[in-house]
C-alpha cells in the first residue's frame, strides 16, 4: 500500500521542529541524510520542508550548508565576511556609495569585514554626456563565472549588482538565502532589496498634478540600465493620465533647444540623480527661472532648491547587512518627496 507522505511530511516537519527546540546553543540538525533516515523519507523532500522551514523563520542555512535553528544565526556569523561581487569601486554612483556607507556599518558593528569582489567589465563609465557601457548577457556570465572561482572561502553572504543578469546569476552556488540582489532582480536566484519606487512614481505623479505644468518631459539617460528602465516605465504608467514627453538626456543638440524653447511653468523629471544635475545647469544657464527640474533616483546629491525623491539608501545597506548576519526581514525602503525650499 503506498504511503501517506502528506501525514509522513508532517510527522517529520513536527519532529524537526522538536529537533530545533531541544539541540544545544548553536548547534546544527542533524545532515539531511541522518533526517531523511530519522524520519523514513527521501531526503530531496526532507531539503523542501527545511527551505519551507527556512523562510517561515524556524531554521536557517549556514555558509556550510548545514541548517541551524534561526537563532543560531548571529554567533555563527559572528566576524564572518560579506562579499560584495559588482562593479568597480571607481565606478560607484553616489547610489552605492550611500548603500555601502550602511553595510559598512553593519559590518563593522558585527566584526565582519566586507570583501569587495569587481568586475572590470561589468560596467564602464565614460566621460560625461555619454551612456554607461553595460556588458552583454554573455559578457556577464563569462565574468561572473571567472569571479566565482576566486571567490574566498568562508563569507557569510554575498550582495551582488544591480546590473547583473539573470542568465549570469544562475552560476551562483551559494545557498538563495546567503545571496541578495541590490535594487532590481527577479528574485529567482537571489533575495532582492528595493526601495517603494511605485510608491515614489505616485508621490511624483501626484506633485506633478497638483502644480498643473503646461509642459512635462520625463528625461531618460541610460535605457540598457536595467533599473532606470524600470523606474521609466514606472514613470510612464503612473503618469498614463497626464501628457508627457520623452527626452534623452544624451541627445545633447535636442536637450539645449528644448530648454531654450519650453514654455513657462513646466517641468523635466530625470530619473537619474547625476543628469538631473547636469540639466538643472543648463536650466540656470539658460535663465529659465520658472521650469522645474525633478529628480526621482532619490540619493543626496540633489539638494535645494530643487524638487527631489529622497530614499535612505544607507537604511536599505543595513538592512541588507542585517539581513545576511542576523536574518532580520528585507523590507522596501518608503520615498520622501522634499519640494524646493525644504532641506534633507
Amino acid at each position: 500500500m503506498p504511503r501517506n507522505l502528506t501525514t509522513y511530511t508532517k510527522a517529520a516537519r513536527a519532529g524537526i521542529l522538536d529537533l530545533v527546540k531541544n539541540l544545544a546553543e548553536n548547534a546544527p540538525l542533524p545532515s539531511l541524510r541522518q533526517l531523511a533516515d530519522q524520519f523514513d523519507l527521501h531526503s530531496t523532500t526532507i531539503f523542501r520542508l527545511l527551505h519551507d522551514l527556512e523562510a517561515e523563520g524556524y531554521v536557517w542555512q549556514g555558509p556550510n550548508r548545514r541548517f541551524y535553528p534561526a537563532s543560531a544565526q548571529s554567533h555563527t556569523l559572528q566576524g564572518k565576511p560579506i562579499c560584495f561581487i559588482g562593479r568597480q569601486i571607481q565606478d560607484w554612483s553616489q547610489l552605492y556609495q550611500e548603500i555601502f556607507e550602511g553595510v559598512t556599518e553593519i559590518c563593522t558593528t558585527n566584526g565582519s569585514p566586507l570583501i569587495l569582489h569587481s568586475s572590470p567589465t561589468l560596467v564602464q563609465v565614460p566621460v560625461e554626456l555619454e551612456p554607461a557601457i553595460i556588458a552583454t548577457e554573455a559578457e556577464q556570465k563569462s565574468e561572473l563565472q571567472k569571479l566565482l572561482r576566486t571567490i574566498p572561502k568562508g563569507c557569510a553572504g554575498f550582495i551582488f549588482d544591480h546590473l547583473w543578469c539573470d542568465a549570469a546569476l544562475e552560476q551562483i552556488p551559494f545557498p538563495r538565502n546567503q545571496c541578495i540582489q541590490l535594487l532590481s532582480g527577479s528574485e529567482t536566484h537571489a533575495k532582492v532589496i528595493t526601495p517603494n519606487y511605485s510608491a515614489g512614481a505616485q508621490l511624483i505623479a501626484d506633485y506633478v498634478q497638483s502644480r498643473a505644468f503646461n509642459q512635462v518631459y520625463l528625461v531618460e539617460s541610460t535605457p540598457e540600465e536595467p533599473l532606470l528602465h524600470r523606474s521609466v516605465a514606472q514613470m510612464q504608467e503612473t503618469l498614463a493620465t497626464l501628457s508627457t514627453h520623452s527626452l534623452s538626456y544624451y541627445d545633447e543638440k535636442a536637450v539645449n533647444e528644448l530648454v531654450r524653447q519650453i514654455p513657462p511653468h513646466s517641468c523635466f523629471i530625470c530619473t537619474e540623480d547625476n543628469t538631473a544635475l547636469g540639466l538643472a545647469s543648463r536650466i540656470r544657464e539658460a535663465d529659465r527661472k520658472t521650469v522645474e527640474m525633478v529628480a526621482i533616483q532619490g540619493t543626496g546629491i540633489v539638494t535645494a532648491p530643487h524638487t527631489r525623491l529622497r530614499y535612505d539608501y544607507r537604511r536599505l545597506g543595513r538592512s541588507a547587512a542585517s539581513s545576511i548576519l542576523h536574518g532580520t526581514a528585507l523590507k522596501q525602503m518608503a520615498p520622501r518627496l522634499v519640494t524646493q525650499q525644504e532641506d534633507d
